[in-house]
């Protein structure tokens, strides 16, 4: 299992280095409610990725979502609203679509703090609603 860790987060790791020359990134840690703790890498409007992992009960999960909304409340405090897609590989095959919806504090000018809630609907192993949320911090490059 921790060999399928590494894999992945290296191929993620690859797959990113060409797009971050020419943009403003962003990685950090995630931990919540109804996912696994892991690591968040935003770039620019690209999706933002999450990749998680928990060894309790041997399962990785990722999402990936798109902001449609991403507005200023304040000078250093913005919330946004999405769509996206949750996969999760372990004993079961998970799949499910969710809702994100957060707030962003830049507390410096690199450091962000974000929390979320994230209502979906899940299509894999078995169909029906799903919650999760989270809180995290990224530095942006």
């Amino acid at each position: 299992m921790v060999k399928i860790i590494i894999i992945v987060t290296l191929f993620l790791v690859v797959m990113i280095i060409p797009v971050t020359l020419f943009a403003d990134m962003g990685i950090g840690g995630v931990a919540g409610y109804g996912r696994p703790t892991g690591v968040t890498v935003k770039i620019d409007n690209f999706p933002v990725v999450s990749l998680g992992w928990s060894l309790s009960t041997n399962v990785i999960e990722g999402t990936v979502d798109y902001w449609f909304l991403n507005n200023k409340i304040d000078r250093n405090i913005l919330w946004y609203l999405g769509a996206g897609v949750q996969l999760s590989v372990g004993n079961n095959f998970g799949l499910g679509f969710r809702v994100p919806v957060g707030i962003q504090w830049y507390f410096m000018p690199s450091f962000e703090l974000f929390g979320e809630l994230a209502p979906g609907f899940t299509i894999l192993p078995a169909s029906g609603f799903s919650v999760s949320g989270g809180i995290g911090l990224r530095y942006h490059f």
